[in-house]
């Protein structure tokens, strides 16, 4: 029987207890009832981002019918019509795609440039002094201007509107990820892999970042959420994803025309916002308390 080494043994242990971390994680995240509730909401949102074809036919999101304008829930439109006669429920079912995509597209690019530049604040005091002064200046513009004055030069799109809230999201990542990665490498594993000469990409990759990932994570999801919110109003306001496209903040604006007289033009858009962005909220939630056993009660 051929003997284990030394470090065969020592990988099998860490992985073991990365197996145990994480069953220990996932059985505090499902003991939070709320945070249960936040996944089920969410998962039947990408089930619908997913099967979004299977449920309702694409034509339905742009036809027209002027005799059906308006019209209330009924069998053959389940969340009634709007003023042009577009079925509501096909709109919100493929604006799920639009407005979701957009907080999560925004999302993983911003956390992304942010912790490059984080990482690069952590290992290198000259580059961090220029990029949190180029941050302070970005901080002092306030991020709805910001985001208008983009959008009008750019112009109403998806790409553009997941363009701009990247852009006025990274400082914020930056800031939050640059003030985790301090304090991990300060540790004494992060300063022995330095004098050793391990590359940067690698020591960042490796020994930085992983022991760093809890908190991101739990800042991204909350984050998505914000980006989502922010989508849906700018384009409420009218500066953001340009019609005919079935974001549901443009729906909201739509609708402001008709509410009196047929509310649910803007009940049911305005109940797909609020369900995911509580769902994404409730995980984040879950998730804060799940990574950090002090939470726990």
């Amino acid at each position: 029987m051929r003997r284990r080494n030394g470090k065969d043994i020592y990988d099998n242990a860490a992985q073991g207890r990365q197996v145990h971390l994480f069953r220990e994680v996932v059985k505090r995240y499902f003991h939070n009832k709320a945070a249960v509730l936040g996944l089920i909401i969410f998962t039947v949102v990408l089930f619908v981002i997913i099967f979004a074809n299977v449920l309702v036919p694409h034509s339905l999101v742009t036809a027209t019918s002027v005799r059906q304008k308006l019209q209330g829930p009924s069998a053959l439109h389940p969340f009634g019509t709007d003023d042009l006669g577009r079925d509501i429920f096909a709109r919100v079912i493929y604006g799920t795609r639009v407005t979701v995509g957009i907080g999560v597209g925004s999302t993983l690019l911003a956390l992304i440039v942010g912790a490059i530049l984080a990482s690069i604040c952590a290992l290198n005091k000259q580059a961090d002094f220029v990029i949190m002064r180029i941050i302070d200046i970005g901080n002092s513009i306030p991020y709805l201007l910001l985001a208008m004055m983009l959008l009008a030069i750019l112009g109403g799109s998806v790409g553009n509107m997941i363009l701009t809230l990247t852009i006025i999201s990274i400082p914020g990542f930056t800031t939050r990820i640059r003030a985790v990665l301090f304090g991990v490498v300060e540790q004494d594993y992060v300063k022995a892999a330095r004098l050793s000469g391990t590359p940067t990409a690698k020591l960042v990759l490796r020994h930085i970042l992983p022991n760093a990932i809890d908190p991101i994570i739990v800042d991204a999801t909350m984050s998505i959420s914000s980006m989502l919110l922010s989508a849906a109003g700018l384009s409420f306001i009218g500066i953001g994803v340009s019609p005919p496209s079935p974001e549901w903040g443009a729906m909201l604006n739509y609708a402001q025309k008709t509410f009196r007289t047929a509310p649910h033009t803007a009940l049911f858009p305005g109940i797909a916002i609020a369900l995911t962005a509580l769902a994404i909220n409730l995980i984040g939630d879950g998730l804060r308390d799940a990574l950090d056993p002090k939470a726990i009660k």
